[in-house]
């Protein structure tokens, strides 16, 4: 990071600046740095030191790095800077990415869905994004894991905070195999406002949004409603008219968002995806096949699919086969 990266950092930790006021005064100084030392010469203390200190301690990267997603560039206000864990390179790599969004309260059916689209995508190569929180987020997180497209959480907080906590575990794998975002600093828990702004990121990011299951006023929603101000694609899964938690499915539906009942359907739809024969993942099969797929130990294999049972994304049958929740298509 060079002179202008460290000074774009140290902008963006300063308050009360707006980003609006912020990217003013930047080019009014022509530079962060030449903002930066205008601030100074004014007085103004800066960030607190240990706030800075903390984040030039963390990965981060500013909207200069060439890994920093392009995607976002399209957002009226983007982010100035990006704190993450795991590989940016790994992710740039996926031509194709899906957020896929959906209610905390949601129902069984809805949760072996989100696993059940996410599996098979990720298993296309698509990198699956989501926004790591309970319900339709962590199912579609957990079933993507262990496949050619990487996982991507956004979060609504620091990224020395884990929210939420019993998420531990789905952290560090998605660090491991993918890329963990934050436009938060180290130290900012996961404020109500933060989360309604995490949204922008979750459809900006993406090549097509999906909407699993959400009711009327879900917040899932927002990041619909910036996929279409964006001119992203978006996907929605039909539900029972008379289900609460399908109100906001039946509001895009009506409003002329795509309809799909299975991942090929969904693959078949996307612009510039080829579907292939086998494209929607394996079947059943026991832990000593899975160890095989994956190629991971055994142990380790018997902890992820015990995981994957828990979070609704798998079941296990009477002769102890693993299993992707409902059939693929």
């Amino acid at each position: 990071m060079d002179d202008e990266d460290k000074a774009l950092l140290w902008l963006s930790l300063c308050r009360p600046f707006s980003t609006k006021a912020r990217l003013a005064l930047i080019r009014a100084q022509r530079g962060a740095l030449g903002a930066r030392l205008f601030l100074q010469s004014q007085g103004h203390p800066g960030p607190p030191f240990d706030l800075m200190e903390k984040a030039l301690r963390s990965r981060w990267m500013t909207n200069r790095h060439p890994l920093y997603p392009a995607g976002l560039k399209n957002l009226h206000e983007p982010p100035d800077v990006l704190y993450y864990e795991g590989d940016p390179a790994r992710w740039a790599q996926a031509a194709t990415s899906i957020t896929i969004v959906g209610t905390r309260r949601c129902s069984a059916s809805g949760r072996q869905l989100a696993g059940r689209f996410a599996h098979c995508l990720a298993h296309t190569g698509i990198s699956i994004i989501s926004g790591f929180a309970r319900g339709i987020d962590s199912a579609a997180h957990w079933a993507s894991l262990n496949s050619s497209g990487p996982p991507v959480a956004v979060l609504a907080c620091g990224l020395d905070y884990c929210y939420p906590s019993e998420n531990q575990q789905l952290f560090r794998h998605i660090a491991d195999q993918g890329l963990i975002l934050s436009e938060y600093p180290p130290g900012q828990p996961p404020l109500p406002h933060h989360f309604p702004e995490r949204n922008r990121l979750l459809a900006a990011l993406a090549t097509a949004v999906l909407l699993v299951e959400a009711p009327a006023r879900s917040g899932a929603l927002l990041t619909v409603e910036h996929a279409v101000d964006l001119g992203r694609t978006v996907f929605v899964l039909p539900g029972p008219v008379d289900h609460p938690n399908y109100q906001g499915n039946l509001k895009y539906l009506k409003e002329g968002a795509l309809l799909i009942t299975s991942p090929r359907d969904l693959l078949e739809q996307l612009p510039g995806q080829t579907v292939q024969a086998g494209d929607c993942g394996e079947g059943p099969a026991h832990p000593e096949t899975w160890s095989e797929r994956w190629g991971m130990p055994l142990v380790a294999t018997m902890v992820l699919l015990s995981e994957k049972e828990r979070s609704g994304a798998m079941r296990r049958d009477t002769h102890g086969r693993f299993g992707w929740a409902l059939a693929t298509g």
